[in-house]
């Protein structure tokens, strides 16, 4: 028995030493080169276009005849036929979703510890029942669009297993580090979760549905007739 607990611990210390160490930097060198090849790709994908069309003359709405009322009550339309007015719900939980994906991790205070450490200095960090209410928020989320995906025909009906693994591993850094923040089951092994979990989200996102919140950006301010913003000059070719 005590050779067997020996043969285990030394196995238990190099799985530590790899998930710590080598793949922390293999994950971010995968996801590194993903963006590059990604990038690459959108390239290759859409061209330039130096002269844009002209809108002529005649199509072009007299904007200064039209009042102000006139053009909230057009916008307002248009948010009414779009998914905004369609769903406004969805909407909304997607993007306070969204929003405590992204905010949460860059502020939480056990992380910008590891960066200070690490290059000198760290972010603004939230407390600790800030960090946690984000975190709740989204689980909370995360239950619901799983909820959505199970209940309603029409989005059952195009979910695949691919689409439920992907929110699971979206929310399992968030109910990892939840869990080995407030010491349940074994701290080591929660963290290594965390950690292992974090990994692997890093390695799949150029390659897979997570990329949209990088092609996000890059849609609105570079392809034309993507909701643009700002003047884009690059379009879809094909």
């Amino acid at each position: 028995m005590n050779n067997l607990i020996l043969q285990i611990i030394p196995t238990k210390l190099v799985v530590y030493d790899l998930i710590q160490g080598p793949l922390v930097w293999l994950s971010f060198i995968i996801f590194a080169g993903g963006i590059m090849i990604q990038t690459y790709r959108y390239a290759m994908m859409t061209k330039i276009h130096r002269n844009r069309p002209q809108i002529p003359e005649k199509e072009i709405p007299k904007l200064k005849t039209v009042s102000k009322w006139e053009r909230f009550f057009y916008k307002l339309a248009f948010f009414k036929l779009s998914v905004v007015g369609f769903n406004p719900l969805l909407v909304t939980i997607s993007l306070v979703f969204h929003f405590c994906l992204l905010v949460t991790p860059l502020f939480l205070l056990a992380h910008n510890v590891l960066l200070e450490n690490f290059i000198g200095f760290g972010l603004y960090s939230f407390s600790s029942r800030t960090s946690h209410i984000l975190t709740g928020v989204v689980l909370a989320c995360g239950f619901f669009f799983i909820l959505r995906r199970i209940i309603l025909r029409r989005v059952r009906a195009i979910t695949t297993f691919k689409d439920y693994l992907i929110l699971g591993l979206a929310l399992a850094p968030f109910l990892t580090g939840f869990l080995a923040h407030q010491n349940a089951y074994d701290y080591n092994t929660m963290i290594l979760l965390h950690i292992l979990s974090c990994e692997i989200l890093l390695i799949l996102i150029p390659f897979s549905k997570f990329f949209h919140m990088i092609f996000f950006f890059i849609g609105r301010f570079m392809i034309i007739n993507e909701y643009s913003l700002g003047s884009p000059k690059r379009s879809w070719q094909f």
